[in-house]
């Protein structure tokens, strides 16, 4: 596609933003099962580990569903059942039948290894519409990212159950410097094994990822990693989907190629989220600050807090920044994704063309 077309598209989706900001539109809502992890794994965002110990009660899990029910259809909003690692949460089968019951689709994100036929299949019986499991690569560099000897094998031990049971998996696959070479190999077992869809992002500098900045990519690996996905998705030969996640824009040269959408961050705008806290936020990705706390589930009425707050997510924050001052990318890029927004520099974490303008 046409450089000139994309800038076109991209300023025409940033007015929408600008809507957005005006009249937010929820589509995705994630609830933080729990901040406990039976992994400790090397580039987790959260810093997730065994022993935290936050649950989010299935009342508040609940409370939030039907707030949203009085203005939204629940048809048009997604919700996307995150931890920590979900499949810890005692209630969680429970919160999957509600939001069945309730009309709402429903995915999960899991590492895959507490995942049992039992399990499996209580999960079919519940409702579970999608599934997402890490596989971060072949099985000696998978185990070594997740800290975990035999945390492959259990992963696809679990991959393997959830298909015996009519439910489908999504592979994610975190890319770094420790994976990025294993890539070609990982995509051929991913195929093999017969996975549908393969998304893959690059590790971003939060979490305890920031605290192993030895594994994030430079710019020339990035592209390296963006060629790599947009070489696959074109490819004749395979027929499983690969796509890019949702951060980041990535330049002219890759939006649109490789994943099917231009770049927009939703926080606070189409997303929204309930930690295991209890706190109301955007992206579960974002760093857990005062000011962006919007309040909190087990108090607040979720709806109320959606229309009229989120203030610090719908706002124009390149606007603010003098590092983002004079970029050409300003008007579409808009700061890039609020999860790598340096709050305190008022400048991007991440920013794919900060190598090109040193």
């Amino acid at each position: 596609m046409n450089c000139l077309i994309k800038e076109r598209d991209m300023k025409a989706l940033a007015g929408y933003q600008d809507t957005l900001m005006r009249n937010p539109r929820l589509r995705y809502i994630f609830f933080e099962l729990t901040d406990c992890c039976n992994l400790r794994c090397l580039h987790c965002g959260s810093s997730c580990e065994p022993r935290n110990q936050s649950f989010l009660p299935y009342s508040v899990v609940e409370r939030t569903l039907r707030s949203i029910l009085r203005e939204y259809d629940p048809h048009s909003v997604m919700v996307c059942l995150t931890g920590g690692e979900p499949v810890l949460h005692p209630d969680l089968n429970k919160i999957i039948r509600l939001s069945h019951k309730l009309g709402f689709p429903v995915g999960m994100t899991t590492n895959g290894t507490l995942i049992h036929e039992g399990k499996a299949e209580q999960l079919a019986e519940a409702g579970l519409d999608t599934v997402a499991v890490s596989i971060d690569g072949t099985r000696e560099i998978h185990d070594i990212f997740r800290c975990s000897p035999g945390s492959f094998e259990k992963a696809m031990n679990g991959v393997k159950a959830l298909k015996r049971f009519g439910i489908e998996p999504q592979a994610i696959t975190v890319a770094s410097k420790m994976n990025l070479d294993n890539l070609p190999a990982l995509g051929r077992f991913l195929v093999d094994e017969g996975f549908y869809s393969w998304r893959i992002t690059n590790i971003d500098p939060i979490g305890r990822a920031d605290k192993n900045r030895d594994l994030l990519l430079n710019r020339d690996e990035m592209i390296k990693l963006l060629a790599f996905i947009r070489e696959m998705r074109y490819s004749p030969d395979i027929e499983m989907e690969v796509t890019y996640g949702c951060s980041h824009f990535l330049s002219y040269d890759f939006e649109r190629e490789v994943r099917d959408f231009y770049f927009q961050c939703g926080a606070g705008l189409l997303v929204g989220s309930v930690m295991a806290n209890g706190d109301i936020g955007a992206c579960l990705d974002i760093e857990r600050r005062k000011e962006l706390i919007q309040g909190n589930a087990c108090t607040d009425d979720f709806l109320t807090v959606w229309k009229e707050r989120y203030k610090p997510f719908r706002v124009k924050r390149a606007k603010e920044s003098d590092y983002c001052a004079g970029c050409k990318h300003q008007a579409v890029c808009r700061g890039d994704s609020a999860h790598t927004w340096d709050y305190d520099k008022r400048e991007p974490r991440y920013c794919l063309f900060r190598e090109e303008r040193a």
